[in-house]
């Protein structure tokens, strides 16, 4: 049995709500993926999140403790400039609330325990339309319709 960190945490956490968001409001055959190896073999319209790069701020002079603040990059890969547009309003949307972070536990795999332990907070979201600057039909199907999403997120926690 095996427990995840922070980051894998954070990224765990925000792929079951975007998850759970997503049935919820009634969108279906939408892929939440972490990472860029299955999207490129899946259908589109495909979500992938990773966690980028992460500040760690001092909390104060002369301590070992800091304050994490992760840069969550969120790829939409949409059917078609519409549904681009229209996933990246609703993401946008449940982004507003506060997340739930979780603690998993791993074993043989697969996540045996999940527990609350806070939120996540979401301090800042950039919206970016990717345009590779070539004809959409030279472009695999995944890349067509493409937007980034740039999520600066806070745990609102001291690590020591």
């Amino acid at each position: 049995m095996g427990t995840y960190r922070y980051s894998r945490n954070i990224e765990a956490s925000l792929i079951d709500y975007i998850t759970a968001q997503l049935a919820i409001a009634g969108w279906s055959d939408i892929n939440v993926e972490k990472g860029f190896a299955r999207v490129y073999s899946s259908e589109v319209p495909v979500i992938c999140l990773r966690l980028s790069e992460t500040t760690h701020t001092p909390a104060e002079l002369g301590s070992n403790a800091t304050y994490r603040i992760p840069l969550i990059l969120i790829d939409i890969f949409g059917s078609s400039d519409g549904n681009r547009l229209d996933l990246k309003d609703f993401l946008v949307s449940i982004f507003k609330n506060n997340i739930a972070y979780y603690d998993y536990t791993i074993a043989n795999g697969v996540v045996s325990v999940k527990t609350r332990n806070g939120s996540i907070s979401v301090i800042e979201i950039r919206d970016t339309p990717i345009n590779f600057g070539t004809n959409k039909n030279e472009l695999a199907i995944q890349d067509r319709y493409r937007h980034l999403l740039t999520l600066t997120v806070d745990l609102g926690r001291l690590e020591t």
